[in-house]
């Protein structure tokens, strides 16, 4: 049986609370409840299949020598394309929510880095 890690368990819980947002809020838009609903479904696909995602990512990395430069690079760009989106709708709740559904590429991201390091350290 494979094995599950912390992020398995985080693509869950970011599952659960955005398929919570999304029916606790049923005067949402209907684009932003959409884009919360398919995120939570991201969310949960990546929960079920990370165990097998994982252990082929660990072999592809196995095979290079990887760095984590543009995985950083990604969810800082994530990170700052959120705020600048909260800020910029003087931080309404659609643009916290809108943010808030793409958390599952910084969750991403964070996993690859995770590997990333844990090959190195192999090595």
């Amino acid at each position: 049986m494979k094995r599950f890690t912390l992020f398995t368990f985080l693509y869950l819980a970011l599952g659960v609370c955005l398929t919570a947002i999304a029916f606790g809020y049923p005067n949402l838009p209907s684009g932003l409840q959409t884009s919360l609903f398919i995120s939570a479904g991201v969310s949960y696909i990546a929960c079920i299949f990370n165990p097998f995602w994982r252990e082929r990512t660990i072999r592809f990395y196995r095979s290079r020598n990887s760095s984590v430069i543009l995985s950083s690079l990604v969810i800082g760009l994530t990170i700052i394309g959120m705020i600048w989106e909260v800020l910029s709708q003087n931080w309404a709740m659609e643009a916290f929510l809108g943010a808030f559904s793409r958390l599952i590429i910084v969750l991403g991201f964070a996993e690859n880095i995770v590997i990333i390091r844990q090959v190195n350290s192999e090595h």
